[in-house]
């Protein structure tokens, strides 16, 4: 199981957690959420950043000026940390992540003081022995095909999956449509790295992908011969899409539509708010469920705009794709959400004791296993366990909290309204002064 630790980076003064199957991080906005997501996002994404350098290396020729592939591999670890996190000069100086794949497997990143570079705090790259001997055995070792090497790289890290980052604010990109391809490739590559990272992944992967629906998602699969089981997920996936995003989409003519009708149609940038926010979240997952490609998916707020029952559904869509050999990691600040998950939860629960009876209320492919599920709220610095182990739930008066401020002001405007009610009804009540004679 994958460990993650974090010591003073951005909001997060310290936190350790499992980086399990299912991972929902909730709490207050500018709590540490999307930092913790980041350096999850960082770290896993080394493993294709390894392989990626090591098949470029294969075409630069050898000799005295071609750098040792472990000074590489520091480079581009600290370029993307810096990337992915800014500049390290406001950082403080005990900062330290940390993330261990499997046993004696770790990279980690700290700050270092180095008069010799200009900025005080210089990034240094620390990892283990068997990282160090994998890149070492390829000092010399050409590299073998590309799969051959993808699945060594899986057996060290103890991981079969791709990371892919959905960020929040996706309506940007689906705004401009067709107008953010022409922007991004106007862009020079230090404009391009004021993106963080994981943004600029997301950007580029959608744009690469938006041709592949030209007759939507059901041509993802179109020609192939499908097994039934599979037939009746695609279709529950597609039928679950359809809830959530009022219509279909597809990409013609350079341009993004959603099919609302027979014949109608609106242009992505004219959808509402909430179809523009989903639209590439709902694309994505079905576009890696429809391939067969493991993933493991980080999810930025997926009820942004969104109906709660849509928020319910986009959860439930979620957990189907999750549960076929995929992993997700959540940021919510909704309890619609944590609520939709806790059903997830408790489905997977009763679905032990009946089966049958428990999947005509909740499909069993959308059941979560509570053994596999890690909550977090993270407050003040820390993110501290919200799973009730004894119920098997998340612990949604966490955020329950703030409703019942709301309440609490509630009940004490209430009685002002009666208690001044009383009082200007006693003043009505009282007799007219008599006058004297």
């Amino acid at each position: 199981m994958h460990q993650l630790s974090i010591h003073k980076l951005g909001p997060i003064q310290h936190c350790e957690l499992s980086v399990k199957k299912y991972t929902i991080l909730t709490g207050y906005q500018a709590s540490g959420k999307s930092t913790i997501a980041k350096v999850i996002y960082f770290f896993r994404t080394l493993k294709e950043d390894i392989s990626q350098l090591i098949l470029r290396r294969s075409f630069v020729p050898t000799g005295g000026g071609r750098r040792r592939l472990t000074g590489d591999f520091e480079s581009v670890v600290r370029t993307k940390f810096l990337s992915t996190f800014g500049s390290s000069y406001s950082m403080e100086h005990e900062m330290e992540v940390a993330y261990q794949y499997a046993p004696g497997v770790k990279i980690s990143v700290r700050l270092v003081e180095n008069q010799n570079y200009l900025s005080p705090n210089y990034v240094w790259v620390d990892y283990s022995q068997p990282i160090r001997e994998f890149l070492n055995q390829y000092e010399t070792l050409l590299p073998l095909e590309h799969e051959r090497l993808k699945q060594e790289l899986e057996d060290l890290f103890e991981d079969n999956l791709e990371t892919v980052y959905i960020p929040a604010g996706r309506s940007v990109l689906t705004l401009l449509g067709s107008q953010f391809n022409y922007f991004y490739s106007t862009m020079d590559d230090a404009q391009k790295r004021l993106l963080d990272s994981c943004t600029r992944d997301y950007l580029e992967r959608v744009m690469k992908l938006r041709p592949q629906f030209a007759n939507g998602l059901e041509g993802l699969v179109e020609g192939e011969t499908i097994a039934a089981p599979q037939r009746a997920l695609y279709q529950e996936a597609l039928d679950l899409i359809g809830k959530i995003l009022k219509g279909r989409y597809t990409f013609s003519g350079e341009e993004e539509r959603i099919w609302v009708g027979a014949g109608r149609y609106v242009k992505i940038n004219f959808a509402s708010s909430g179809q523009q926010e989903c639209v590439w979240i709902l694309n994505l997952l079905y576009y890696y469920l429809a391939l067969h490609k493991p993933v493991y998916f980080i999810i930025e707020e997926p009820e942004s705009n969104l109906f709660p029952e849509s928020q319910k559904l986009i959860v439930e869509f979620i957990s189907l794709v999750a549960g076929t050999g995929n992993a997700v990691l959540l940021t919510t600040h909704s309890p619609y959400v944590l609520g939709a998950v806790n059903n997830l939860l408790y489905a997977g629960l009763v679905g032990r004791l009946s089966r049958e009876k428990t999947a005509e209320i909740v499909s069993a492919g959308k059941w979560i296993d509570a053994g596999l599920c890690e909550a977090r709220f993270v407050e003040n610095g820390g993110a501290k366990d919200c799973m009730d182990r004894e119920l098997m739930q998340i612990d949604n008066s966490l955020l329950d909290q703030i409703s019942h401020s709301i309440n609490q002001e509630y009940d004490v405007l209430f009685e002002m309204e009666q208690s001044a009610r009383a009082d200007q009804g006693n003043e009505e009540e009282q007799p007219d002064a008599v006058e004297g004679i």
